[in-house]
């Protein structure tokens, strides 16, 4: 790649012919370390060569910040005001919030008061792709995201192959504490509950720099919010046995990357492959923007 300045805020990324996915014996790892059983984990195999082309991609999510700036010069309403309610999650499951939204995270009563340099939440993908086209940007691709977040080489988190909560915001980095299941989550989630009310975790962009980001630079790829790609969630090759539920999302659901700070570590991990529907937005999840090279 030639010399190039990218624009304030984004890093240029270089072509690379990049491994994508996880190798078998990582989620042999997984399998021993978290109480899901390998299926739910398969749709990161194979591990498979791509060639990626050079790209620009944004080093934080999106704040409240700038969708503001993007709200008061367009007039946009995003999904979740349109329909009048967000998923946010209570007690013990996800609850369609009325009127939570970008700017009343928990509902009306809510607003973005010391928030602004939060990633924005509560975004749909059109949301994310008119905020992206304004911008003059797109949202990157799975491998994009993907080849940002771990590097030329593959690695479990964006700083290395140990995790280490002190450098994502995630449920681990809250608890100060391992999470060992699902039960062990729940009982955090009712501690996170009782001490901070329903105020989502979220952090400013960049909080956890350098400590947390990607060999390229690139902050909060791991935790803070989930991401929405461009990509449709595929296998990457037939025949992989993927749990059922992971089977009918695929051709019908968009891939999520990142992980959020509700997550624990596993689901935080740079091939973790999240489904979702793309007319959803919740209070853990975000985006970021790339754009194409300029021609020099």
């Amino acid at each position: 790649m030639t010399s190039y300045n990218p624009p304030p805020g984004m890093v240029a990324i270089p072509a690379g012919k990049v491994l994508i996915g996880a190798p078998a014996e990582h989620l042999d790892w997984l399998v021993d370390a978290q109480s899901y059983p390998r299926p739910w984990f398969a749709d990161e195999t194979p591990q498979h060569l791509q060639d990626v082309r050079s790209f620009l991609l944004d080093r934080h999510p999106v704040t409240n910040a700038a969708f503001a700036q993007f709200v008061q010069a367009s007039g946009y309403l995003t999904a979740a005001e349109h329909r009048g309610f967000g998923l946010v999650y209570g007690g013990g499951y996800w609850e369609e919030r009325a009127g939570a939204s970008w700017r009343h995270p928990t509902g009306p009563a809510s607003d973005l008061t010391g928030r602004w340099q939060h990633p924005v939440i509560h975004v749909a993908r059109r949301d994310a792709e008119a905020y992206c086209a304004w911008a003059g940007k797109r949202l990157p691709t799975e491998t994009e995201w993907e080849y940002a977040a771990h590097g030329p080489h593959w690695r479990p988190w964006p700083w290395g192959e140990v995790f280490d909560a002190s450098r994502v915001n995630c449920a681990e980095h809250w608890a100060g504490r391992p999470i060992a299941d699902l039960d062990d989550w729940r009982r955090w989630w009712k501690d996170y509950r009782d001490r901070h009310g329903e105020q989502p975790g979220t952090t400013p962009v960049g909080a956890f720099s350098p400590g947390g980001d990607s060999p390229f630079g690139i902050s909060d790829m791991a935790g803070n919010v989930a991401e929405w790609t461009a990509s449709t969630y595929q296998p990457y090759a037939a025949g992989v046995d993927c749990d059922p539920i992971l089977q009918r999302a695929h051709g019908r659901s968009t891939t999520v990357r990142g992980g959020g700070w509700m997550h624990l570590r596993f689901q935080i991990r740079t091939t973790e492959r999240i489904a979702g529907d793309a007319a959803y937005s919740t209070w853990s999840g975000g985006f970021r923007c790339a754009a194409d090279l300029p021609t020099i």
